[in-house]
């Protein structure tokens, strides 16, 4: 027995457990939109082919799941807290104003909890990366459909970056998830095994950038800004913490006596001083919220109803804060466990990224560690302007689930090599040369 974690398999090793790409395929079912569709034609629930199709791979997956695989809830309490949300979700659309489309999500909130819990029953840390890497190349592959194909544009969307007809926030935010993975990768390279050469996660990484920024969506770039700053932050130690913050300085200067102007322009969006104030008349939305949230601050309105109660009261679908969205639509019980979700996940990653700064032989870890630390920054800041996070349903969301299914997978990474190295001691230690897709295990000085 060889020291050491796998961090990568063959494409036939990994295609035998075959759960990975579920995840993948439902987030595409979901936001990927082949039409523009007004949202009062979704909340009736009224239906067309694209409607059909989307309900056709999810109940494909869920008879799939059931008949083939039977999932079963992995006794973590990250995974507990993951069931306990989607299942009260899926619970109070029984109870929402808008029953037909409230009922759709909740079938879809319970499939999207049976192929979280056979992909955490069925991978190991390579096959998460496997998941991690499937993610960056579906978002490359949207790039390159949106460069081909521009769909028409209405209203603020004009001029826009996206694909197809996914709302240019949606692709603002995986574009933000997307650029936070890649730079993760491009950072941790040498110690991290993975598959392709540096080079060209820094080329994905340059092309992902240039594609957030022209979706001009503000809140996704500001929290992919801010994700990056704390993976450099805790991956430099503080002398080199010191040094970046010197010439993060001086450049920051540079840029503003330089172009400034051109970067307040962008920034701007057209905006007048009011909608600036406002965040774009977003604290309208969120005091009309709370309003909302007094009515009923046990339970809520149920899951999805914060989309057609503001379509009617103000002609926005959404609060557009994943917080207050839970607040509306699932009350005190529905942010005991979203909330509770969103702080385990934060704690446990936490804990994997001290274990991997004092432990020996995990150092392959640094790389889901930090890059688990920036995605969950990135979405949480995020989540102030957009209400996706909580949307049960989608990118965001399903970006959410797959972060806490990851750090329990990386968290079990751990517990095996730590558990190798009692067990055999003397295979902990370094072999000359580690097999391709195998993080070596460090000498006795540790990182």
């Amino acid at each position: 027995m060889s020291s050491g974690i796998t961090t990568w398999r063959s494409r036939r090793e990994a295609a035998l457990r075959a759960s990975w790409w579920l995840p993948l395929l439902l987030l595409v079912a979901s936001d990927y939109k082949l039409r523009r569709r007004a949202s009062d034609q979704a909340i009736s629930g009224s239906a067309d082919p694209f409607i059909f199709l989307e309900l056709g791979v999810y109940l494909a997956v869920g008879c799939y799941l059931l008949v083939r695989l039977r999932p079963t809830l992995r006794n973590h309490a990250v995974m507990v807290w993951t069931a306990g949300y989607l299942l009260a979700a899926a619970v109070s659309t029984l109870y929402a104003p808008f029953p037909v489309f409230a009922l759709v999500r909740g079938v879809q909130l319970v499939i999207i909890l049976l192929a979280l819990l056979q992909f955490v029953h069925d991978a190991d840390l390579a096959v998460m990366r496997r998941l991690v890497h499937g993610y960056v190349v579906l978002t490359t592959a949207s790039i390159a459909i949106g460069l081909a194909y521009v769909a028409p544009q209405t209203g603020e969307q004009i001029g826009r970056f996206t694909w197809l007809f996914t709302h240019s926030v949606v692709a603002g935010a995986m574009l933000a998830a997307s650029v936070v993975i890649l730079f993760g990768m491009w950072l941790t390279h040498r110690t991290a095994g993975l598959p392709w050469a540096r080079w060209a996660y820094g080329v994905l990484l340059v092309v992902h950038v240039v594609a957030l920024m022209q979706t001009r969506t503000r809140g996704s770039i500001g929290s992919a800004v801010v994700a990056i700053v704390i993976i450099t932050l805790l991956w430099l130690d503080a002398k080199g913490a010191r040094d970046l913050f010197i010439a993060g300085s001086m450049l920051v200067t540079l840029i503003a006596l330089t172009a400034a102007g051109p970067i307040v322009t962008y920034l701007l969006r057209n905006s007048d001083f009011e909608q600036l104030v406002s965040l774009n008349r977003r604290t309208d939305l969120w005091a009309l919220a709370i309003e909302m949230f007094a009515e009923r601050p046990l339970i809520g309105f149920g899951f999805t109803s914060t989309r057609g109660l503001f379509l009617e009261r103000t002609s926005l679908g959404g609060a557009h804060n994943a917080y207050v969205n839970v607040l509306v639509d699932l009350g005190l019980v529905g942010l005991f466990w979203w909330g509770g979700l969103v702080a385990l996940t934060v704690v446990h990653i936490g804990r994997l990224r001290r274990r991997v700064r004092r432990e020996r032989g995990l150092e392959a870890l640094t790389f889901d560690a930090l890059t688990m630390t920036g995605l969950m920054a990135c979405m949480l800041i995020n989540a102030l302007t957009a209400e996706y996070l909580a949307g049960g349903v989608g990118a965001a969301a399903m970006l959410l689930y797959l972060v806490g299914a990851w750090v329990v997978i990386a968290g079990d990474a751990a517990d095996s090599v730590v558990t190798e190295r009692r067990l055999f001691p003397r295979a902990a230690r370094p072999p000359a040369t580690s097999p391709v897709g195998t993080a070596p295990a460090p000498g006795p000085s540790g990182r």
